[in-house]
């Protein structure tokens, strides 16, 4: 799972939503900091979750040409995209009003984050981008984004050309992991 996918789970278990960002950003916060510790460990859990999951091993087995080791990540971005796609499945407020919400909790929140999860916080207050995740474009973007900033970026261009395969395949896998990854965030946020 990605940014929304998190943000959306930081919602759905009513902890801080900067909280359950930090996990991609290599940061982790003290025990004495209860609200960010608490979304980290959650992110923690969602992610060994979801790397272990039968739909996220198919997910990995789907023919392409990019490198096995890094469809994780991709999964992670097209997971975000298949979320706003069924969106009023797993929540009644409306997308616009959730992006609009999300943004508002994490600004409130910025002064205590990483310089990285400020200056991304920054460019959403800037321009909420989160409806863009739920387009090809977007999708693009955010793998784009990655590449630049990690050594092994270059590793991700065949999936970028690859990307309208990859998100038809993906449905399927989302559609059966994310009620299950809902689930057990319920569950785990309870014993944080």
């Amino acid at each position: 799972m990605n940014y929304l996918a998190h943000l959306h789970i930081a919602h759905v278990t009513q902890t801080s939503y900067a909280g359950n960002l930090l996990g991609d950003f290599q940061w982790s916060p003290e025990p004495s900091q209860p609200a960010f510790y608490r979304g980290w460990r959650l992110h923690q859990a969602v992610d060994v979750f979801v790397d272990a999951h039968p739909q996220s091993a198919y997910f990995k087995t789907l023919p392409r040409q990019g490198r096995r080791r890094f469809a994780g990540i991709i999964q992670d971005i097209v997971m975000d995209y298949w979320l706003i796609q069924h969106w009023h499945q797993y929540q009644t407020e409306s997308f616009d009003c959730f992006a609009e919400h999300a943004v508002a909790a994490l600004v409130a929140e910025k002064g205590a984050c990483p310089p990285r999860l400020q200056s991304m916080i920054s460019s959403l207050e800037a321009r909420n981008w989160l409806g863009d995740l739920g387009t090809q474009a977007g999708v693009v973007r955010a793998v784009e984004s990655i590449q630049k900033r990690w050594r092994l970026g270059h590793y991700l261009t065949p999936f970028i050309e690859e990307m309208p395969y990859l998100l038809e395949h993906a449905e399927a896998p989302f559609a059966a992991l994310y009620p299950e990854v809902l689930k057990e965030v319920q569950a785990v946020s309870k014993t944080l």
